[in-house]
């Protein structure tokens, strides 16, 4: 439920035109991720379902307008020849922990659902979450494949705040990625070490109650060290490479776009945290 709710977070920020209809549609999105993790009843989907809606209805109230204000901050350093740095990192910062925040928002909803849960769901959880990193490991097999994977998801998400990329640019990123390559074996051994204290948790309602709180209100403390190291390692490389490098690359014309996405985007969000 936490990732397909924070993946619906990323798209209404990177798509502002279609953002109301996903905060709209997302307790359908969270319950239905959920059920295909967990196999629930028609009981327990009716019940998350309704607890969902008011985490939503509060982080489209608390959360949003802080979004739309930090989008605002940084639309001002676009038309410069280099970003303030320092400031940039901030924003950085901040956007990581809104994350943690979206996440924090659903934490007593995902206690109830696992205090909830039954043996044979939990066994449905941990086969679908193999699955899922025997689905990656294959699809990273050969290095160029990992290499490619990576391009894809980096490229989607600036295309969507810059417009279309020149070749230069797709090579300066394809560059990045060889030098620094996503540590997705370590992402994939980090999910099996988050499912073994969630499975070694199940048969004490207190044990589990405090790692589900724990892994909402903070995901990286209950990560394998190594993988949150190696992240934190590619964001730092990454944050480097576009403020040092590839906004020496924008034209005028995707420096334009991204003024008005910011722009377009903050404001969207500010008119759905007005909604009921």
């Amino acid at each position: 439920m936490r990732y397909a709710l924070l993946i619906l977070f990323v798209i209404a920020l990177s798509a502002c035109n279609r953002s109301d209809i996903f905060f709209r549609f997302a307790d359908d999105l969270a319950v239905s991720k959920t059920d295909d993790y967990f196999n629930l009843t028609s009981e327990q989907r009716d019940d998350l379902r309704k607890d969902v809606q008011k985490d939503i209805q509060n982080i489209k109230k608390e959360l949003l307008p802080q979004v739309a204000k930090t989008l605002r901050e940084i639309e001002p350093e676009v038309q410069k020849d280099k970003p303030n740095a320092e400031l940039i990192s901030r924003h950085f910062d901040e956007f990581q922990n809104y994350f943690k925040k979206v996440s924090a928002y659903f934490k007593n909803t995902a206690v109830k659902v696992s205090l909830k849960l039954k043996s044979d769901q939990y066994t449905h959880f941990a086969k679908e979450l193999r699955d899922e990193i025997k689905e990656t490991e294959s699809s990273n097999e050969l290095p160029e494949d990992s290499l490619n994977q990576t391009f894809k998801r980096y490229r989607r998400s600036i295309e969507f705040w810059i417009g279309g990329l020149s070749n230069d640019q797709k090579e300066k990123i394809k560059k990045f990625i060889s030098t620094h390559p996503y540590p997705w074996r370590l992402q994939n051994q980090s999910k099996e070490f988050v499912l073994k204290q969630f499975l070694d948790s199940k048969e004490n309602p207190e044990k589990l109650k405090k790692f589900v709180a724990d892994f909402y209100d903070d995901f990286e403390a209950v990560r394998l060290p190594a993988y949150t190291t190696a992240l934190n390692e590619h964001k730092k490389a990454f944050q480097k490479f576009l403020i040092e490098e590839f906004w020496q690359s924008l034209s005028k014309e995707q420096k334009t776009n991204l003024k008005e996405n910011l722009l377009a985007r903050a404001e969207e969000l500010e008119k759905i945290s007005q909604r009921p």
